[in-house]
């Protein structure tokens, strides 16, 4: 299995339902000039989830990042926080199912040059 690679600003982040999460970053750590994701993404707005909302039937579409459970390095940070990576998991505050909501579905980093260890 191969390193995973670090997110970046151009990395795409989605939910289980093709949403889009605005995953930007001020980091002072660049690859190629974009600034890569910290651990902070947790909060994050989804953007263009495809579930409609139904008050008959509890469904919320994916609005924000609920938690991040894996894709974070221990090994690589910046300021003391963890950078994000292509293992990137978590959960969306979509409904269903119960809470803790959907999974995030995808984490591509979009670049090759910067890898690193989940380690812990």
């Amino acid at each position: 299995m191969s390193t995973p690679a670090v997110l970046t600003s151009n990395s795409n982040v989605t939910c289980a339902h093709s949403g889009t999460v605005a995953a930007d970053s001020s980091s002072r750590l660049t690859v190629a000039g974009v600034p890569v994701l910290l651990a902070s993404v947790a909060g994050k707005t989804i953007n263009g989830c495809t579930v409609v909302d139904n008050p008959n039937t509890s469904t919320v579409h994916c609005a924000k990042v609920s938690s991040v459970t894996a894709g974070e390095t221990s090994k690589l940070t910046v300021g003391g926080t963890s950078v994000l990576l292509d293992v990137l998991a978590g959960f969306s505050s979509g409904q269903p199912p119960p809470p803790p909501g959907p999974p995030l579905a995808a984490a591509v980093a979009n670049q090759t040059r910067l890898r690193a260890a989940v380690g812990g």
